[in-house]
């Protein structure tokens, strides 16, 4: 899981600031903060945009997500063939 110590790192290595992040997101200085202090969750929505922001690939989760919901769609299904 992502914690507010990778968002800080991340943020950092793309030389962005705090207060340039909040203006990137929309968002509050003190939330930047609160993100990065884990005194609050990011929303995923926000998240990709953070990542985008700073430059990272989100194409590997990405498609670790669609494989993970195939995976169990695929299961889901059995289970409902195997009841007949």
């Amino acid at each position: 899981m992502i914690n507010g110590d990778d968002l800080k790192a991340m943020r950092k290595k793309a030389g962005i600031s705090q207060e340039q992040m909040a203006k990137k997101l929309g968002c509050s200085l003190k939330t930047i903060t609160n993100y990065e202090l884990d005194v609050s969750d990011i929303r995923s929505k926000l998240l990709f945009q953070w990542f985008m922001y700073c430059k990272i690939d989100a194409k590997s989760l990405l498609n670790q997500i669609k494989e993970l919901s195939s995976t169990m769609n695929g299961s889901e299904k059995t289970k409902i063939q195997d009841d007949d």
